[in-house]
C-alpha cells in the first residue's frame, strides 16, 4: 500500500480585510506567505528585516498578519503606527481578536505558513530562521526596518543629553543645545555615559560600541548578541539586556559572558546563571548593590542580587494590566524603559516607561509602592534621570520629553 499525504486546507484569508486598502485581500495566483507577528516581539522584527531581503520564489507572496497579544497591540492605531515605523509594506491584516491566529493553531511568534494558491497548508515554521526551514536556503539578516528618525532610546548625565534615533545618536549639552550627530547606528536600543564614553547597544547590527565624547573615536566592545537593547555601566563593566536572547550579559575588555539567564523565555526565579529566565529583558539599571530590568513580554520588573533573580513585580507571559499600588497588586504592561533616580528628587526610586500604558511610574524598593508619576504618553520607550528632571523617548512622536519631578510639569522636546 503507497503512502498517502494528508493535505490540511488552511481557514480562508480572501475574504481579511488589508488594513492599508481597506478591501478583501481576494484570491491570488500565487503561494502566499502568511507571516503572523505581533509588535511587541523583538524576533518578529528581526524576521520583518530578513524577509525584507529574502529572496523568495517568484511565485510566492507575502501577507502579514499582526495578531494582537497585549491590548495596546489591538488597537488600529498601534498597528497603523508599526507599519509606518518598520516600513511594512506587504498586505496587512490586522488580527485584533487572534481569530485567524487561532483559526491557524498558531503557536508561537513570528511563525510563517506557506499555502498554496488553493487554500492548503504547504509548510510552517516558527522563529527568526523560519524562511530557511522553508525554503531551504541562507539569509543573513540585514540592517533594521526601523524608519529612520524614529526615536529608541535616551540617556542622561551632568553635561548632556543623548537621544537615539533610527539612523543615529544625537548629543545635546545640558540646555539641549545640539553639540553633534553619530551616523551608523541602525536602531540604537540603549545608550549610557561612564567615563567621558558614550555606549550605544545597536538592536540591528547586535553589537555594543563605546564612543570618545572628546574625540568622537568609536571602539567595537562586543557584537553577534541578540537584540541588545538597554545597558548600564557600573564596576567598571557593561550589562546589558540582550532582550532577543532572553537574558543579561557583562561586557569586559576581555569580552562579553552572561550575567543572569538561561537564554529561554519565561517567568522564573532563582539562581543567576543556572534557575531564572526572563522575558524580553528591554532595560538595565543599578540601585543599592543590585541588578534591576524590566521584562517587556512578561510586563514585570526583576532584581538581580547575589546571584539571584526575584520578581517584584509581575506574574507570567499572560498577566498584564495598568494598576498602581504595592507589590502583588501592581500591574504593567509591556515596558521597556527603566532608569535609577540617584540624587535629587525622586532620589531612591527607579522609574519605570510603562510603554502600553503611555505612562511613567515610580517603583519605591523600600516599600515595593508603585505609582503613576505621568501618563498620556506616546509609547514612552526610555527614561533616563538627571536632577529634578526626567528625559523620556517618545517613539510615535518621535521627540523627548521632560517631565519635572519637582511639579510634576510635562514638556515636550523636539530634537534639534
Amino acid at each position: 500500500m503507497g503512502i498517502i499525504a494528508l493535505m490540511v486546507r488552511t481557514p480562508d484569508i480572501d475574504e481579511c480585510i488589508d488594513l492599508y486598502t481597506r478591501r478583501p485581500l481576494g484570491k491570488s495566483p500565487k503561494k502566499r506567505l502568511v507571516h503572523f507577528m505581533t509588535g511587541g516581539c523583538v524576533n518578529c522584527a528581526r524576521l520583518l528585516r530578513k524577509l525584507r531581503a529574502f529572496a523568495l520564489p517568484d511565485d510566492v507572496e507575502v501577507v502579514t498578519v499582526h495578531t494582537a497579544k497585549f491590548d495596546a497591540e489591538a488597537r488600529e492605531d498601534y498597528v497603523r503606527r508599526l507599519a509606518q515605523n518598520y516600513r511594512i509594506d506587504t498586505p496587512l491584516i490586522h488580527d485584533a481578536e487572534r481569530k485567524l491566529a487561532d483559526a491557524f493553531a498558531l503557536k508561537a511568534w513570528p511563525t510563517l505558513v506557506l499555502v498554496s494558491p488553493d487554500g492548503y497548508e504547504l509548510g510552517r515554521a516558527a522563529g527568526e530562521d523560519a524562511p530557511e526551514k522553508l525554503f531551504q536556503r541562507d539569509c543573513e539578516t540585514p540592517k533594521s526596518a526601523l524608519r529612520e528618525g524614529v526615536v529608541c532610546a535616551v540617556t542622561a548625565w551632568e553635561e548632556g543629553l543623548a537621544v537615539g534615533y533610527g539612523g543615529g545618536v544625537v548629543v545635546l549639552d545640558s540646555a539641549g543645545r545640539r553639540l553633534f550627530a553619530l551616523e551608523g547606528f541602525a536602531e540604537p536600543g540603549g545608550l549610557a555615559v561612564a567615563g567621558g564614553r558614550l555606549y550605544v547597544s545597536d538592536r540591528a547590527e547586535g553589537s555594543v560600541t563605546a564612543v570618545d565624547l572628546a574625540t568622537k573615536s568609536r571602539r567595537l566592545l562586543a557584537r553577534h548578541l541578540r537584540s541588545p537593547a538597554g545597558l548600564t555601566h557600573a564596576g567598571g563593566a557593561l550589562f546589558v539586556a540582550e532582550s532577543g536572547a532572553h537574558r543579561i550579559v557583562r561586557v569586559e575588555a576581555s569580552g562579553a559572558r552572561v550575567y543572569a539567564g538561561l537564554g529561554f523565555e519565561g517567568l522564573r526565579e532563582g539562581s543567576a546563571l543556572g534557575e531564572a529566565l526572563f522575558a524580553q529583558p528591554e532595560d538595565v539599571a543599578w540601585l543599592d548593590g543590585a541588578l534591576w530590568t524590566v521584562d517587556a513580554e512578561g510586563s514585570a520588573l526583576r532584581k538581580i542580587e547575589n546571584g539571584r533573580v526575584s520578581t517584584p513585580v509581575g506574574w507570567d507571559l499572560f498577566t498584564w494590566g495598568d494598576r498602581d499600588g504595592v507589590g502583588e497588586e501592581v500591574l504593567l504592561q509591556h515596558p521597556q524603559g527603566l532608569c535609577a533616580g540617584v540624587g535629587g528628587c525622586g532620589n531612591h526610586r527607579l522609574f519605570i516607561a510603562d510603554t502600553y500604558n503611555g505612562k511613567i511610574k515610580a517603583y519605591d524598593p523600600l516599600t515595593g509602592r508603585v505609582m503613576t508619576v505621568a501618563k498620556d504618553l506616546a509609547y514612552p520607550v526610555g527614561v533616563a534621570k538627571r536632577g529634578c528632571s526626567l528625559y523620556i523617548a517618545l517613539s510615535a512622536h518621535r521627540e523627548i520629553a521632560r517631565l519635572d519631578l519637582a511639579t510634576f510639569q510635562l514638556e515636550r522636546i523636539r530634537l534639534p
